[in-house]
């Protein structure tokens, strides 16, 4: 069986969190890129896991797992999805894990996805193992750099396994290009868990200023990508977004709106900078989602370019989420899910 690649690279991976109640003190990731390329699910529902070598990132056990996370490029809505962790005691191959948890969900939405347990899971091996036992069709991110032997695949052929005993897999190992996977990701899932290392669990509110914070990417990174609009002159967008994963077929248009229009901002977050009205020809949108989400660039101004992070107010009416917001140099960057209200803001 064989799993496969899309050849589209994203400007955006998930390099940050999603706004939710529950928030680690810490980030795990293996992820050291911006760019990404896109896996899918092919032939039967797979298991893809991240491992974390705690002791190698000067994390002492026992430490307490309240979030892990996938960067989606396509959802399967409705189907049933599996979020597990695992603990291990020698590192190496996950295949002797013990299941520490796992959670039903569904994922129906692109973007960045979080799954939340409270109570949160206690770890207290050396090694964590994270991850998502997908659907068919499902596609999801993966950086283009970093250890491919931190992903491990898993499947049977024809059927399912025991998530409670991955050496029951028929299929299990490294995406680094050796059997019996065969896959060679170059690069790692982005996958990501968030743990709190006080022994305490953690809990905020959305949108207060323990919410989204901004990321700093690589101020090198190749930004030629993205295209100017005409009128909204401090916004960029990923051309590549709409050439290649549209296919071209849709047009976009940013216009600067009476800030008179503007909703009320979120809990925490000061409103900063101009409001723009970000819109697109070809596709249903506005209270529908984007089939795929569209990389947007603003530039902020020079005194708030070290805090700000993007805003995309959308619905009827419409309300404000702050994004999972990168900085590139001079520039801040997300990507939009939907037709609507942009602007900056930073934590008050």
């Amino acid at each position: 069986m064989l799993k496969r690649v899309l050849t589209i690279v994203a400007l955006i991976g998930v390099l940050a969190v999603g706004m939710t109640a529950h928030a680690g003190d810490t980030v795990l990731t293996n992820n050291t890129g911006t760019a990404s390329t896109i896996w899918f699910i092919s032939g039967e529902a797979s298991l893809v896991i991240n491992g974390f070598d705690l002791t190698s990132r000067s994390i002492q056990t026992s430490v307490l797992v309240d979030r892990i996370s996938i960067s989606v490029r396509t959802p399967r809505p409705g189907v049933p999805v599996e979020a597990v962790i695992y603990e291990d005691a020698d590192g190496g191959s996950p295949r002797n894990a013990a299941l520490l948890a796992r959670k039903t969900v569904t994922i129906d939405t692109a973007g960045v996805f979080n799954v939340d347990f409270d109570p949160a899971i206690e770890v207290k091996r050396p090694f964590l193992w994270v991850g998502f036992y997908l659907p068919v069709d499902f596609e999801f991110r993966a950086d283009t750099q970093g250890s491919s032997v931190l992903t491990y695949w898993g499947w049977t052929p024809g059927g399912t396994f025991d998530l409670a005993n991955l050496a029951s897999a028929a299929v299990f190992g490294p995406s680094d290009g050796s059997a019996p996977v065969n896959i060679t990701m170059n690069g790692v899932a982005r996958i990501t868990a968030e743990i709190v290392t006080d022994g305490s669990t953690a809990t905020t509110t959305l949108g207060t200023t323990s919410g989204i914070r901004q990321i700093v990417g690589d101020p090198n990174t190749d930004l030629s990508v993205m295209a100017q609009y005409p009128v909204c002159s401090n916004v960029t967008f990923d051309s590549a977004d709409v050439v290649v994963t549209y296919q071209d077929a849709i047009d976009l248009y940013c216009r600067e709106v009476a800030e008179a229009l503007e909703p009320a901002a979120p809990a925490g977050y000061k409103q900063r900078g101009p409001l723009y009205d970000v819109y697109v020809f070809g596709i249903e949108s506005g209270l529908i989602p984007y089939p795929y989400p569209i990389t947007h660039c603003v530039r902020p101004r020079d005194k708030q370019v070290e805090s700000a992070v993007i805003g995309l107010a959308y619905g009827a009416p419409r309300e404000w989420r702050i994004l999972p917001t990168v900085r590139f140099g001079a520039v801040v960057c997300a990507e939009l899910t939907h037709a609507g209200f942009v602007s900056l803001f930073t934590p008050r």
